[in-house]
């Protein structure tokens, strides 16, 4: 099993990869990397940061999607997983998004 920085960067690597061949960061695939990513920074105890990527995320996914879009729901996971982690670890942001 991976470390929570092992993720962030796996996660990191894969989406620049993606989006190096030229492939919208919006597209289905973009999104979920950039879910995943988010999540992985909550993991790994960044949650600012995570809240960020993930209200940025957020706002890319509802001008391309329609609200009822499974990308949109996607993201939206995403957001509550790093509420979630915020809840478990007080010391850091407890809210977003």
């Amino acid at each position: 099993m991976s470390t929570p920085q092992q993720r962030v960067h796996d996660a990191t690597l894969a989406l620049l990869n993606l989006l190096s061949t030229g492939e919208e960061a919006t597209t289905a695939e973009a999104i979920e990397l950039r879910c995943e990513l988010a999540e992985a920074t909550a993991v790994a105890g960044r949650l600012e940061d995570a809240f960020y990527q993930a209200d940025e995320l957020l706002k890319d996914a509802q001008r391309e999607y329609r609200p009822d879009d499974p990308a949109i729901a996607r993201v939206r996971r995403t957001v509550s997983a790093i509420e979630e982690a915020a809840q478990e670890d007080p010391g850091q942001r407890s809210g977003g998004g």
